[in-house]
């Protein structure tokens, strides 16, 4: 057992500068985000007077862009021009359950600045056209790694959440809201039940 730990030590400073030498190496070759992305598109920032309780400012742009590319079609048009804001609304409800907001902080930073050979990128996620943004989710979808799905799995369990629970996208999907509450009454949600 000792020997394990003495060769662990003398490996870990050789492994640690054969990665940092590579990581060198890349950035100097532009393979790697610099982190100055330029502006980011009105629709990846938080809306004016938000104030951000659980989320960075990078992870809303990620969940943004995420949640656009997950909801898809129509919906990923509303998030684009800012009538549903599926970031915001995660922010919120991760604001009362504060012990999921880490572990998804980190995923979102792990999608937006991991690259090759993790992600199928080198890249950050919110600079990628639409295609290659699917195929980085696609990626993470099928992977054959768990922690990949798992990161999957739980950032695609927020944006649906967030943007299907915001009542922004209630028109989009045809829901007419909680009974009883707000402007939509009981007589009209059962009217909607009718219809349907």
């Amino acid at each position: 057992m000792r020997e394990r730990e003495v060769l662990a030590e003398a490996l870990g400073p050789l492994s640690r500068r054969a990665f940092l030498r590579w990581v060198g190496a890349a950035a100097a070759a532009g393979l790697l985000p610099a982190g100055c992305g330029g502006e980011r598109a009105a629709w990846l920032r938080p809306p004016p007077g938000t104030v951000l309780r659980r989320l960075s400012e990078r992870g809303y742009a990620v969940l943004a862009a995420a949640s656009a590319r997950m909801v898809g079609g129509e919906g990923a048009e509303w998030i684009a021009e800012g009538r549903v804001a599926p970031a915001a609304t995660a922010d919120a409800w991760l604001d009362a359950t504060p012990e999921l907001a880490g572990p998804l902080g980190q995923g979102l930073l792990v999608l937006e600045f991991g690259f090759f050979p993790l992600l199928p990128k080198l890249r950050p996620f919110t600079a990628l056209p639409g295609a290659a943004q699917d195929g980085v989710l696609a990626d993470l979808a099928t992977s054959e790694i768990g922690w990949k799905r798992d990161l999957f799995r739980g950032v695609r369990s927020i944006a649906f959440l967030a943007f299907y629970s915001d009542p922004a996208a209630r028109p989009l999907i045809g829901h007419p809201g909680p009974f009883g509450r707000g402007p939509v009454t009981i007589a009209d949600a059962m009217s909607y039940v009718v219809r349907r």
